[in-house]
């Protein structure tokens, strides 16, 4: 968990729609040029990613979000987003598992890749904080709120699952959700962002995300 110079607060929160890899604001904006040029890295991910909610106003279909507004109540879900490898505006969504499988399996030997999870978000007094999610860490942000993530994957058809407490080789993360506890008072507005990744290479020095499978959202007050 790092604070970011609130000199940044104007490029992070100027806008309320989604954004590319490039618009994605990064925990060190200031990218040094000459290191990422030395280390010669070279992202070949094929993989399209996006964030959707599960909404009855589109038929049972799974719609892409863009940017999402929700009350920022203590005790209430802040919001539950689901991960599908594509960016299509709208898809079908009456089985998880089906649906998830059909874009999978539209690449060829992506199955090194895995899900990772990026959380910013801004103080109502100017600070920023951020953290990857690739792991479950439901604590790591617990002042403000709880983060939970679950394998929709790798369940049983018709059984009841719970959120993630550990993770194998097998894990892949396909939704989260965020729950709020009393600090949520003291936000302002989040940045999620989902990316599929191979391994460290595609981190850079401030762990901060560096390859083109990347897409967020901003979560904002109503």
């Amino acid at each position: 968990m790092k604070k970011i110079l609130i000199i940044l607060l104007g490029i992070v929160f100027l806008c309320g729609c989604k954004f590319t890899k490039e618009e994605v604001p990064t925990e060190n904006n200031e990218i040094n040029n000459e290191e990422e040029i030395k280390e010669e890295y070279k992202d070949d991910n094929p993989i399209k990613v996006g964030l959707f909610l599960y909404d009855n106003n589109y038929h049972n279909k799974n719609k892409l979000v863009d940017t999402y507004y929700t009350d920022f109540i203590s005790g209430t879900d802040i919001g539950s987003f689901e991960v599908f490898l594509t960016e299509d505006s709208i898809i079908d969504g009456n089985n998880f598992k089906d649906t998830w499988n059909k874009y999978y399996n539209k690449y060829e030997d992506i199955s090194d890749y895995k899900v990772g999870f990026n959380i910013k978000f801004i103080l109502k007094d100017g600070t920023i904080y951020n953290g990857n999610f690739l792991k479950p860490d439901i604590y790591k942000f617990s002042e403000y709120f709880y983060v939970y993530l679950y394998d929709d994957i790798n369940q049983k058809d018709g059984t009841f699952y719970s959120h993630l407490e550990e993770v194998n080789d097998n894990t892949m993360l396909t939704s989260l959700k965020i729950y709020a506890v009393d600090g949520i008072e003291k936000i302002e507005n989040f940045i999620l962002t989902v990316f599929t990744y191979k391994d460290n290479n595609d981190f850079d020095s401030d762990n901060n995300y560096r390859g083109n499978s990347i897409y967020g959202i901003r979560i904002k007050r109503k």
